[in-house]
């Protein structure tokens, strides 16, 4: 007879669980602003490889003082020809060149697009002192800036060089997740059915995300064999990593995977920011992990066909080694229904599967029995075949859905979300003002007008533009230059000005000012910036690490309440979700202001409140739908808040350079308005917010909705089989006397013949297992 559960033990497991459930947001919730806010915030160069062609000894003398002087920022070495510099270049040796006999600077963008602008930044700084001192120029003030060459320019379906991060991630988290499924729900797995499931699900993540990259969007050109490859053998060693750990240590693994992945990984792979502008503990890092190696290799393989990938696969063969040593040693313990890091659902099988009284001797008999059994079992053993299936099969096949829905979903969704928005950057209804109380503005508008991808705002006045540009009416501004002097930091006479914000979007920083200089003919207008990016936050990416921790942590936190709270009163969840809010979003603002300080400490205090209505909206929504249809919910909750959320906020890519959808979904998905209204309060303090707080308070009236359909629910299942115990209770209490050993005798349903059938059917299984 299979042993009842004792109270304590249905307690420790319930505060196992429960503890969890906090520990994993609240990680979350503060390791995006801290790890990531620490690693990209404040870039500067340590270390960023610099040639210069110096084919003679006076060039070479001026190459070890321009060495010398550079300190640990810069790493300035000698190259005999061009020839040798581009080489050097492309094979990612260097990430830029100069050569002053020709006062040519060789260049890659797809190396890194920051480590490029650092580079132009520290060659102009150079050049005019360097080029006097080899006699190519009278005075400094005379040098002519250094000619730009691009050796690997942006492609025209990869304009911001991110598409390679969206299509690797994709499928190490996806690896990451189908473990956890695979453990959670099929723990009795045998390892080789189990790894077998896996090899092919890394198949189909890097499949789908191959699908994406090269076919829908047609980002890449080159060949997509090895790319799918090497994704795949990535993913599939995550998922060994992942459940090698998970057999050791239990649910706690998802921090240390996800620490190594996600939250280190990314910033030291390069892919967002080059490892040279990281604080160097963390770009130590990139040669050890996973995530750094396969992203740096797929940029080599879709860039930079002469770079070595030795480094880069002999890491991920590390990791592979690494994952068997794990898997294989958590083999060598066998686990029990009391081990303290024991999953539920392994937990719930073995005690489901204990075998009946007797001696200590016929039991342990037993179990080694039913343990070589098990571990025998092939893939037919645990599904059935197509006409053959148990009822515990097509449990199994219903668990073995259960497992890769959320993976699948994950797969797809990101590619298709992100590099939907990131492929090809290009203005779509950016707003421009252009004063036009002359005859160049007039110009200049009527020009642009002709321009689909711009709408053109005609304005009277200098101090008009700027205030359209300070609360978000226009992306930039034109002022001719007979106005240009009344425009606070442009100089009268120095030709015309353009009114910038970087602080909303440096890509759109950028597409003003070459429009203006296009349809002016000014190669060089004066540019104000109106709202600067600080000096912490330089690319102008902190809020969306800020964001990212908010909404993981929130999906998570409401998640895990609305199962382990299924019991709860409807007020005490509230309560836990005002609390853990609070909480969160209340360490992410003292991180963000005072720890790493990406946000200023003079910010806008009405930060706070957007970012805690974002994350009770989110909580309430995934409470109600987990007390509606389980753990399907986060399916949910990661394709609205997440994969539409983030790419339709605006902080990867300005909204007036994205396509359509994102723009509609801004609108319509709370956590996009609320990053979007965020970033607003950061560097537009004048802008309103209004629409963005409307959004979040319906989301929070609809969460709200969904949340009492959730307790409605619960409440009706309880009832439910609250009547359904109460008949089978009471169904004998009407009967006279003699009925009931009438009915024990004849076999008739009752509550004790059914307890006879158990025991007979407990003992024909006993003797199975004999036999």
């Amino acid at each position: 007879m299979t042993p009842r559960l004792s109270t304590g033990t249905l307690k420790r497991q319930a505060g196992r669980i429960l503890k969890f459930s906090i520990v994993l947001p609240l990680f979350m919730t503060v390791m995006f602003p801290l790890v990531y806010g620490f690693s990209m915030h404040a870039p500067s160069p340590h270390h960023l490889k610099i040639a210069v062609v110096a084919p003679d000894e006076t060039a070479q003398h001026l190459v070890d003082r321009l060495d010398a002087a550079a300190g640990d920022s810069y790493d300035v070495s000698a190259v005999a020809s061009d020839d040798e510099a581009r080489r050097q270049i492309e094979a990612l040796q260097v990430r830029a060149a100069w050569d002053p006999h020709t006062n040519t600077e060789y260049v890659a963008s797809m190396g890194s697009t920051s480590a490029t602008q650092f580079a132009e930044s520290y060659i102009a700084e150079i050049a005019p002192k360097a080029l006097v001192e080899l006699g190519k120029a009278d005075s400094a003030e005379q040098a002519q800036a250094p000619t730009v060459r691009d050796l690997v320019p942006p492609p025209n379906n990869d304009g911001l060089g991110l598409s390679l991060l969206f299509m690797g991630l994709p499928v190490m988290m996806a690896g990451f997740m189908t473990a956890t499924g695979l453990r959670s729900n099929l723990a009795q797995l045998s390892a080789r059915v189990a790894i077998s499931i896996m090899a092919v699900l890394a198949l189909a993540y890097a499949t789908l995300a191959t699908f994406v990259g090269f076919s829908v969007y047609a980002a890449f050109e080159v060949h997509a064999l090895p790319i799918f490859l090497l994704m795949a053998f990535a993913s599939f060693t995550v998922m060994l990593f992942h459940t090698g750990g998970m057999r050791v240590i239990g649910l706690y693994m998802a921090l240390p995977t996800l620490f190594l992945l996600v939250l280190l990984g990314v910033p030291s792979s390069g892919a967002g920011m080059a490892t040279e502008l990281v604080p160097p503990v963390v770009a130590a890092l990139h040669p050890w992990l996973p995530t750094p190696a396969l992203l740096d290799a797929l940029r080599k393989l879709l860039y930079f066909p002469t770079a070595s990938l030795a480094g880069n696969v002999i890491t991920l063969l590390l990791w592979f080694f690494l994952a068997l040593a794990l898997l294989g040693a958590s083999f060598l313990r066998r686990p029990r229904p009391t081990d303290p890091d024991a999953v539920p659902a392994e937990k719930e099988r073995q005690e489901d599967s204990a075998p009946d009284a007797g001696t200590r001797t016929e039991r342990r008999a037993r179990e080694q029995l039913s343990a070589a059994v098990a571990s025998t079992r092939g893939f037919r053993g645990f599904f059935g075949s197509r006409r053959v299936v148990s009822d515990e099969q097509m449990q199994n096949r219903r668990g073995l859905h259960a497992a890769i829905r959320l993976p699948m979903f994950f797969a797809i969704a990101m590619p298709l979300m992100y590099l939907g928005v990131v492929h090809h950057p290009a203005p779509n209804g950016m707003v421009l003002d252009v004063v036009t109380d002359g005859a160049q503005g007039s110009s200049i508008a009527q020009t642009l007008e002709q321009l689909p991808a711009y709408e053109v705002q005609r304005v009277d006045s200098a101090e008009q533009a700027r205030q359209d540009v300070l609360h978000g009416r226009a992306r930039g501004a034109f002022v001719p230059a007979a106005d240009a002097g009344e425009v606070q930091g442009a100089e009268a006479g120095k030709g015309p000005a353009v009114l910038v914000a970087s602080g909303m979007g440096i890509q759109a920083e950028s597409a003003v000012t070459t429009v203006f200089a296009a349809v002016s003919g000014e190669s060089s207008p004066q540019t104000v910036d109106l709202a600067p990016t600080h000096a912490n936050d330089r690319f102008g990416m902190s809020m969306m690490y800020l964001g990212l921790g908010g909404i993981v942590g929130s999906n998570i936190a409401g998640m895990m309440i609305g199962l382990v709270g299924r019991g709860w009163s409807w007020h005490r969840r509230l309560v836990w979700v005002l609390g853990v809010a609070a909480a969160n979003t209340g360490l992410q603002y003292l991180i963000s202001v005072h720890v790493v300080r990406f946000l200023p400490a003079d910010v806008d205090w009405t930060v706070w409140p957007i970012l805690f209505l974002m994350s009770v909206s989110i909580q309430v929504f995934a409470v109600g739908g987990a007390l509606l249809i389980r753990n399907d919910v986060m399916i949910w909750l990661i394709g609205v808040f997440i994969m539409c959320g983030v790419p339709a906020s605006g902080l990867l890519l300005p909204l007036d350079m994205a396509p359509d959808r994102y723009q509609i979904l801004h609108h319509l998905v709370p956590s996009a308005a609320a990053l979007g209204a965020i970033r607003s309060r950061v560097y537009l303090p004048e802008a309103p917010v209004g629409s963005a707080v409307l959004t979040e308070l319906i989301w929070l009236a609809v969460a709200l909705l969904v949340y009492l359909w959730g307790c409605l629910h619960v409440r009706r299942l309880r009832r439910r089989d609250e009547a359904a115990a109460a008949r089978e209770a009471h169904q004998f209490d009407d009967a006279r006397a003699g009925e009931f050993e009438g009915a024990v005798l004849s076999g008739s349903p009752g509550p004790q013949t059914r307890q006879l059938q158990v025991a007979r059917a407990a003992a024909k299984e006993a003797a199975r297992d004999r036999t």
